[in-house]
C-alpha cells in the first residue's frame, strides 16, 4: 500500500510532516507537539520531529547548494546572468534592494572558557542571512531571502542568484545597504559592485552612540547631548559633514587638560571607522532620491531566520540541524513551501 500510494518510508505521512515542519519553523518541538495534538490528534517525539526536519531541511539545503555549484562552474558574466534569469522571474521591480548581515546561534559544541572559570561555555556560530527587498507602489514592501552557513564567497553567488530571479539585471536602480563589516563588504565588491551603496544609517548611528558613552560613561544626559548633533550633522550634511565636526571636537579635546585618554580614543575610533566609508554614508543624496537609508527589513530578516527559532533559552543546535530548520524557514518566507514539497523531498531524502 506505501508503494501504491507513493508514501516515503517512515513514521509519518507526507501531509503529517509537511505540516509539523511548517509549524517547527514558528516554534520549539514541545510546543509543537501541543499543537499537533490539540490540532490533529497525533503525538510525535522530538527523536522523530528532529529527524524529519532534519532530513527534509537537508533535501532543502542542498538544492541550494546544486544552484550555486552549477553556476560556479560558469564563467563570470552572460552565461551565469543568463542561467539564473531563465528561471521563473520572482519580481521586475525598477528599484531593487539588497542587503546582507550575519547573526549568532548557540550550538551543541563547548569550549574552555577564556577566562579560567569554571566549566565550558556554549560556542556560537554565525548564520549568515541574505534579502532582497523591493517596494510596490508607495506603500507594500516584498522580500526573498537565504540563508547559508557557507563561506562568504558561496553565500554571495547564492544571494546574487536569487537578486538576479528577482529583477536585478532589468531594474532601473539597484542599491546595497549594509552595516560596515568585512565580510559583507566582500559581497557588494564581489557580486554587486555596479549597485549603489549604502551604509545602512542604524549602524552608523551606534557608532556615535558608542562613543558618545564612552565620552560620558558616567553622565547618560550629557551622552545624549553629544550624540544627537552628530546625528544631525549626518543628517543634513552627510558622512563628511560629521567626519568635519568630529575632526574639529578632537582637536579641541586635544588640548584640554581634562580630557581622558579614553575619550581620545573613543573619537578617534569613530573618525577612523567614518572615513573610509564616506562614498557610501552621502545621506543627504539618498534621501532626495527616496531612497531607503536603514536596513530595517535585513533586520528582520535575521529575526525571523535565526533569532525568533535558533536562539531562545535552552535552545541549543548541530551544524545540521540549524542548516536544515534555516532551510526550512526559508521556503517559508519566501513562499515556496507548497513548490519545495510539491518536489517530493521525503522521498529524496530516503
Amino acid at each position: 500500500m506505501d508503494e501504491v500510494l507513493d508514501l516515503p518510508p517512515g513514521e509519518v505521512t507526507v501531509s503529517l510532516a509537511k505540516r509539523a515542519l511548517r509549524l517547527a519553523t514558528h516554534m520549539s518541538f514541545s510546543t509543537l507537539q501541543d499543537e499537533l495534538y490539540h490540532q490533529h490528534e497525533v503525538r510525535l517525539t522530538d527523536t522523530v520531529l528532529d529527524r524529519l526536519m532534519q532530513s527534509v531541511g537537508q533535501v532543502a539545503e542542498r538544492d541550494q547548494q546544486a544552484a550555486v555549484e552549477k553556476l560556479e562552474g560558469l564563467p563570470e558574466g552572460v552565461a551565469r546572468e543568463e542561467r539564473s534569469s531563465a528561471k521563473v522571474p520572482i519580481a521586475r521591480p525598477k528599484r531593487l534592494y539588497i542587503s546582507c548581515d550575519g547573526i549568532l546561534y548557540p550550538t551543541r559544541y563547548r569550549q574552555d572558557r577564556s577566562d579560567g572559570g569554571d566549566g565550558r561555555r556554549i560556542v556560537y556560530q554565525e548564520m549568515k542571512c541574505g534579502s532582497v527587498f523591493w517596494q510596490e507602489g508607495t506603500s507594500v514592501w516584498h522580500k526573498q531571502c537565504v540563508a547559508s552557513r557557507e563561506d562568504v564567497d558561496r553565500f554571495g553567488l547564492r544571494l546574487w542568484d536569487l537578486a538576479v530571479r528577482c529583477g536585478m539585471l532589468q531594474a532601473e536602480e539597484v542599491i546595497f545597504i549594509s552595516d560596515g563589516g568585512t565580510w559583507p563588504d566582500s559581497v557588494a565588491k564581489h557580486y554587486f559592485h555596479d549597485a549603489t551603496r549604502i551604509l545602512d544609517w542604524f549602524h552608523a548611528s551606534e557608532h556615535i552612540w558608542e562613543a558618545a558613552y564612552a565620552l560620558y560613561p558616567d553622565d547618560p544626559a550629557a551622552a545624549t547631548r553629544w550624540a544627537k548633533p552628530c546625528e544631525t550633522t549626518m543628517r543634513e550634511s552627510s558622512g563628511i559633514g560629521l567626519l568635519r565636526f568630529l575632526e574639529r571636537s578632537r582637536c579641541v579635546r586635544g588640548g584640554e587638560a581634562d580630557t581622558s585618554p579614553t575619550a581620545l580614543r573613543a573619537l578617534d575610533s569613530l573618525i577612523e571607522y567614518i572615513r573610509p566609508r564616506l562614498a557610501i554614508m552621502d545621506y543627504v543624496e539618498y534621501r532626495d532620491h527616496g531612497c531607503a537609508i536603514g536596513s530595517g527589513l535585513m533586520e528582520s530578516t535575521c529575526k525571523q531566520l535565526v533569532a525568533q527559532r535558533l536562539k531562545g533559552s535552552g535552545r541549543q543546535w548541530s551544524e545540521n540541524g540549524a542548516v536544515a530548520m534555516a532551510a526550512l524557514t526559508v521556503q517559508r518566507l519566501n513562499h515556496t513551501w507548497e513548490a519545495f514539497w510539491a518536489s517530493r523531498p521525503l522521498q529524496r531524502a530516503a
